[in-house]
């Protein structure tokens, strides 16, 4: 009767193991990296490039339809495009703009000198070597003051291209009518590819 028992034991264990061994078989053919980074669900593990970014502080005259810029940040910021893309919102909704995305932490450096308060300002620091045609496009903002924030206000606006005091000059006028030029970008299809990323704040 033991012996019986036994055996009926070893039976039981040999198909329960049998069993879980057959649950835990993987098919290495449907195995996949799932991951939410890329819209196709797989895990893509090529770098992307950093871009570089930085802000600025400016005032907005309802009445007079002007904007005053009032200084910049002394960083200039790293990151993915993503999360460019992200400061680009993030700046607006507390009342400071982002310029950017730049392809070298030079050509940021290069567009900070800009955006001081007055067109007489940027003579007073030193400017890196840059190409003699460079690119920009304007943006339009409204003060949202209840939220204490700005919105971008939607309006048909070209990339210009020209030389660096002509930015100059684009920048500054366009402030007298609630418009920012964004940039300088020292390459045309950088500057279409940052102003498709401002459109979509708009």
């Amino acid at each position: 009767m033991k012996k019986i028992t036994k055996i009926l034991l070893l039976f039981a264990a040999l198909t329960l193991f049998g069993g879980s061994f057959k649950a835990s078989a993987v098919d290495p053919e449907k195995t996949l990296k799932v991951t939410s980074e890329s819209p196709e669900g797989i895990e893509d593990k090529e770098p992307t490039p950093d871009v570089y970014w930085f802000y600025i502080r400016m005032k907005i005259d309802s009445k007079r339809k002007e904007i005053e810029i009032l200084g910049g940040g002394a960083k200039v910021m790293m990151g993915s495009l993503k999360s460019f893309s992200k400061a680009v919102w993030w700046g607006i909704a507390h009342r400071q703009v982002t310029i950017g995305p730049f392809y070298s932490e030079v050509e940021a450096i290069n567009a900070k000198i800009y955006y001081k308060k007055s067109k007489e300002k940027i003579n007073e620091l030193p400017q890196p070597t840059a190409p003699s045609t460079m690119h920009w496009f304007q943006c339009a903002f409204t003060e949202l003051r209840r939220m204490g924030s700005y919105e971008f206000t939607r309006s048909p606006a070209a990339v210009s291209s020209g030389s660096a005091n002509e930015f100059a000059d684009a920048l500054f006028e366009g402030l007298s009518f609630q418009r920012l030029s964004i940039g300088p970008f020292w390459d045309y299809t950088q500057a279409e590819e940052a102003k498709a990323i401002y459109r979509l704040n708009e």
